[in-house]
């Protein structure tokens, strides 16, 4: 079979970024905030109605970035104890062509084991679809002569590598307090097959992650030096992906309604390497919630290539008892459940 080789590197990039993008569908760096996108449990969360939507960059390199639109909506059906949740993923390289649509609907059933502890287990179902523009790709058969590339080629191969669709299945658990949060989640149970080449194989495995949290209020005995309510919202998650083991951590301190965050990620593949460290603020208002991240890379040649980032996000809350209780503005809360 004649080998494909690309004219970009970027290309290559969307598929084997190793930290960042290791899952190829994992472009939203601020995880303690759309947790939907590790654990979709999460859209069962304090069985809120709530949306967003997040814009991202990716510098690739000083010519090329990637450009990522998510979208993410939950609805809660209180007298039948359960939450429906959409995202929606959508991300463009110009260069190459490359477009890619994630669209994942899960169903998120609400148990309660007392009054303060809820468990929320949930299943997704997600379709995929991804497109690249042969065009940019150069075949063996296009190479003549050092400097010299014929501008069509006989490769059997190019019209089948334009594009591919394929159906996704996963599982996730959240187990929660107003004090603390453990998940764990399934994806790609059915292991889908992503290759351009149907002639090839190139199934995903399954990925499995766990992710914890724990608030602790800063100011408790409530000292003028900090506002009234001000928390430490300190999340974590370790996810496996084949032979990718990604580690991110953050610390998010709400004071009043300005937050500001950090966030740590790191990526073991052929070795252990920091990815990037991000910076995040937000500003609370009413129902509204607006935020801000970038973050800076660390470049490790040879073992993962961490690009910049930059990320914008607006949520909003429909639930109507919330705006007279925003005051508190912790973020482990089980209000919204009675």
């Amino acid at each position: 079979m004649i080998k494909i080789k690309l004219i970009y590197i970027i290309f290559l990039f969307a598929f084997h970024f190793g930290g960042l993008l290791y899952a190829q569908e994992d472009y939203i760096v601020n995880h303690s905030k759309f947790m939907q996108k590790s654990n979709p449990s999460y859209f069962g969360f304090n069985s809120l109605n709530k949306v967003g939507v997040l814009y991202n960059s990716l510098k690739l390199n000083e010519y090329d970035r990637m450009d990522n639109k998510y979208f993410f909506g939950s609805a809660n059906f209180e007298n039948q104890g359960f939450s429906l949740g959409i995202d929606i993923n959508s991300f463009k390289i110009q260069t190459t062509g490359l477009t890619t649509n994630i669209v994942n609907l899960s169903y998120v059933y609400k148990l309660q084991f007392d009054n303060n502890t809820f468990f929320l287990p949930a299943v997704t179902v997600g379709f995929g679809s991804s497109t690249v523009n042969p065009d940019n790709l150069i075949f063996e058969d296009q190479l003549l002569i050092p400097g010299s590339i014929n501008p069509e080629t006989m490769d059997p191969l190019a019209p089948n590598i334009s594009s591919v669709n394929y159906f996704d299945l996963g599982a996730s658990f959240i187990l929660h307090t107003d004090q603390f949060l453990a998940g764990l989640t399934f994806k790609h149970l059915n292991k889908p097959n992503t290759s351009y080449n149907k002639e090839t194989e190139d199934l995903k495995p399954v990925e499995v992650s766990i992710q914890g949290a724990y608030e602790f209020d800063l100011n408790p005995y409530e000292r003028r030096y900090l506002p009234r309510y001000s928390y430490l919202y300190a999340y974590g998650s370790f996810t496996k992906y084949g032979d990718a083991l990604k580690i991110y951590l953050s610390q998010d301190f709400q004071l009043g309604e300005f937050s500001i965050g950090l966030s740590q990620q790191a990526t073991s593949i052929d070795a252990f390497a920091l990815n990037n460290i991000g910076v995040s603020i937000g500003l609370a208002v009413e129902n509204f919630d607006f935020g801000l991240l970038y973050n800076f890379p660390f470049q490790s040649p040879g073992i993962v290539y961490s690009p910049s980032m930059f990320e914008l996000f607006i949520t909003f809350d429909f639930s109507i008892y919330r705006r007279n209780r925003r005051g508190q503005f912790n973020r482990l809360q089980i209000d919204n459940y009675y």
